[in-house]
């Protein structure tokens, strides 16, 4: 059995495993430091985390209840895609 993490991203409380957990961590706060010195920085991370929790819901629509590993290495392998996406909008 694996220990779960609730967290909350845009508002939306999921159901995160704690090895998924520390990972999307790592994922997000690579994403604050690479945005930081743009002058919309909080702007265009919240917009990626918006994606994140559309993603996510995505996956729980599927009767999953918890996000997992697998997951998170989904998300991550497509990162430049949902980071592509937000940098077009806002540059």
């Amino acid at each position: 059995m694996k220990k779960n993490i609730n967290i909350i991203i845009s508002g939306i409380i999921f159901h995160i495993e704690e090895d998924g957990y520390d990972k999307l961590k790592e994922y997000l706060d690579n994403i604050h430091r690479y945005f930081a010195s743009y002058n919309n920085s909080a702007e265009v991370i919240a917009d990626i985390e918006n994606r994140i929790a559309e993603i996510f819901l995505y996956k729980l629509r599927d009767g999953v209840q918890i996000i997992n590993m697998e997951d998170l290495e989904t998300l991550i392998a497509n990162r430049e895609r949902i980071i592509n996406l937000v940098v077009e909008k806002h540059f």
